[in-house]
């Protein structure tokens, strides 16, 4: 018979055999928690911001708005920003335990007399002569969109912005789902909102009918309420899922790239 000690070291011996083996480790897998939204940490979001204060993003900000270079006009930057998220190439192409939604830029409100405002928009980009990659002002548009569409996200969202057919659409993204923005800050119906599956299944089928779609900066003449048209694109797939086509709202600021 075998004693204490032996029965202790084949109890161990069959443990790990059984954690080693495929089935097991499939097992794993399959119930570990899938990330679908992948976060910018905080000291990143504030070098982000501290970039939209260098004189490069000043000057991109005062052009945007058609302040002649060397003239005299207040333009105040905000000391926050707001981080938008992209669907991940990768997840695109391969779906799998990948995170679904990554950081894009981080959005940096500026504002000049007479109530007009600017977004920079603040990426990390590579400089020409090599060497690692830096946050810096890639773009600007004449407008708050971002800042105000993160007044309508709860504690546990991060703006999503995709890019459709039609043009630039905004969502609030948590681990479970994908809630249509309207513009202005305003929340909309719950009921609008989507489950991460069921878009991600549509996405799919998207993706084999049309290829994957471009993620990136994308052009600003595009208004936050346009039609949501990813979603609408693929009722049909939606339908079949159990759920209708979104509903949308149209925005009334348009947006104006320089």
């Amino acid at each position: 018979m075998l004693t204490r000690t032996g029965r202790r070291a084949a109890v161990i011996v069959l443990a790990v055999v059984a954690l080693c083996s495929p089935a097991a480790q499939t097992s794993a897998v399959a119930d570990s928690p899938h990330q679908v939204v992948e976060p910018l940490p905080e000291q990143e979001v504030r070098a982000a911001v501290a970039a939209a204060f260098t004189p490069t993003a000043v000057d991109l900000a005062r052009s945007n708005l058609g302040i002649p270079a060397g003239e005299p006009a207040s333009l105040r930057v905000e000391g926050r920003g707001t981080v938008v998220h992209h669907l991940a190439p990768a997840f695109a192409e391969r779906g799998g335990d990948l995170p679904l939604a990554v950081p894009g830029y981080v959005a940096v409100t500026a504002h000049a007399g007479g109530g007009r405002a600017v977004t920079l928009q603040i990426a990390r980009v590579t400089p020409a002569g090599g060497g690692a990659p830096r946050w810096a002002a890639v773009a600007a548009a004449q407008d708050a969109t971002e800042s105000d569409l993160a007044r309508g996200l709860e504690a546990d969202e991060v703006l999503y912005e995709n890019q459709g057919p039609r043009g630039r659409e905004w969502y609030a993204l948590d681990e479970q789902t994908l809630r249509p923005l309207t513009g202005g800050g305003e929340k909309a119906d719950t009921a609008d909102a989507v489950t991460i599956e069921n878009y991600t299944k549509a996405l799919r089928e998207r993706t084999a009918t049309v290829g994957p779609q471009a993620s990136g900066t994308a052009d600003r003449a595009q208004g936050p309420g346009d039609r949501l048209s990813f979603l609408a694109g693929i009722a049909a797939v939606v339908a079949a899922g159990g759920f209708a086509a979104l509903r949308y709202r149209r925005g009334r600021t348009d947006r104006h790239p320089s």
